[in-house]
């Protein structure tokens, strides 16, 4: 997982390297898309899921990760999405609940909005309440195979 610092550290470096360079099994980088507001809480519950499997991390909403260009990559999200009411979808829609941390990271005068959701490691399996599991491997979210 990724601190607040960290995280700031690479945006810096978006201006010639795109997003997904510095994507890794604890960090990822998620554009929002500001016309479906359950689009991005059902990719914040799956992000969430993939990441407490997968050992933990860091996921950047607000980002274009294929792009390059400070200017181009950081489109924020709306100053209307509530943390709490993003934490209290989450747990109620992962199996274990999982309650992920939020912090706010703030760009070109506090006009562009990131939201970083921090996920601890947990023990798997870990599930949506649809019964969908995924598991962080490297750069990507796979299913989730129980072997034992």
């Amino acid at each position: 997982m990724k601190n607040k610092s960290e995280i700031m550290e690479i945006i810096q470096q978006l201006d010639h390297h795109i997003a997904d360079d510095f994507e890794a099994q604890d960090l990822d980088f998620k554009q929002w898309n500001f016309s479906a507001v359950e689009e991005n809480i059902n990719k914040m519950i799956k992000y969430a899921v993939c990441m407490a499997n997968g050992g933990g991390g860091s996921v950047v909403f607000g980002v274009a990760d294929k792009m390059q260009g400070i200017d181009n990559v950081l489109i924020g999200i709306p100053f209307d999405v509530d943390i709490e009411e993003l934490q209290k979808r989450i747990f109620e829609n992962t199996d274990p609940h999982i309650t992920p941390s939020f912090d706010e990271i703030f760009y070109k005068d506090h006009s562009i909005r990131l939201l970083v959701m921090n996920v601890l490691p947990e023990t798997p399996p870990y599930t949506t309440t649809n019964g969908s599991a995924t598991i962080r491997q490297g750069k990507e979210c796979l299913p989730y195979r129980n072997n034992s």
